[in-house]
């Protein structure tokens, strides 16, 4: 038996099936997980922002309307995402400013990580939003760039040139961390 559509299962959830809309959560919700949990650096609301993806679907016109809606949610859920997280970091970081204006800095343990994978992720986190979001889409969660350029509502070629000047800053953040073996002869 074929596995229902994404369009199959938001019309049996909007007319009621519960079970449909756990199929569709059960699809997608471990992918928006993973996103969060990387695009936030293993911040706890990783699992509230999935369930808000879900909620704002529940109040969107494809639910509304599923009939015709999109076949695939994937778009919409990662668009969903992409703007919840764009409001969870600047949260966070307002946050973090008032923290500051009013405590001075706060005394953490660092995460438990090896030297190599903490500067990477600290490499990756000073790079600007419209390098890092396409870099993290595409390295660490395989999207195609035709995919990311629709969820980011940007050409193709903008994503190739993100990607581009992305890496090519990152490799220029962590160029100074790399040590040399031994002295190369010329």
């Amino acid at each position: 038996m074929a596995l229902p559509t994404d369009r199959e299962l938001l019309i049996d959830a909007a007319g009621g099936r519960e079970s449909a809309f756990a199929e569709l959560y059960g699809r997608y919700a471990g992918e928006l997980r993973a996103y969060f949990v990387r695009s936030l650096d293993g911040n706890v609301v990783a699992d509230d922002l999935v369930q808000q993806v879900f909620i704002q679907l529940l109040g969107s016109r494809a639910f509304r309307e599923p009939q015709a809606g999109p076949a695939k949610l994937d778009k919409l859920l990662f668009t969903i995402a992409k703007n919840l997280l764009r409001n969870q970091l600047r949260d966070d970081r307002r946050r973090n400013d008032r923290e500051l204006a009013y405590h001075g800095p706060m005394d953490e343990a660092p995460p438990d990580r090896s030297v190599d994978t903490k500067r990477l992720e600290e490499a990756i986190s000073n790079l600007p939003s419209h390098q890092r979001q396409p870099l993290l889409l595409r390295f660490r969660h395989g999207m195609q760039v035709q995919a990311i350029a629709d969820l980011l509502d940007c050409a193709p070629g903008t994503v190739k040139s993100r990607l581009h000047y992305g890496l090519k800053r990152l490799a220029h953040l962590l160029q100074p961390l790399a040590k040399p073996d031994k002295e190369s002869p010329r």
